[in-house]
């Protein structure tokens, strides 16, 4: 019997995975003007790897998605 302890969303993300969320957190903390060491910017990197465990994988996809979260 196979039972999976852990879903797919609680799997680590692999070295690959962790560059797609890292270039996308920088692109957005950038076009937003945030400086990726407040914690504001935490708030988006969570974001951004939240919805890339749900499968929004692309790019230019996940900073759309985004787009000016918290931004007065």
């Amino acid at each position: 019997m196979n039972t999976q302890l852990f879903s797919v969303h609680d799997q680590p993300l692999s070295p690959e995975d962790l560059n797609v969320c890292k270039t996308t957190f920088d692109r957005i903390c950038e076009a937003q003007g945030v400086d990726p060491e407040t914690d504001k910017a935490s708030d988006l990197a969570a974001l951004v790897i939240e919805l890339y465990r749900q499968g929004v994988h692309d790019q230019d996809q996940l900073a759309a998605m985004i787009g000016t979260v918290g931004v007065p």
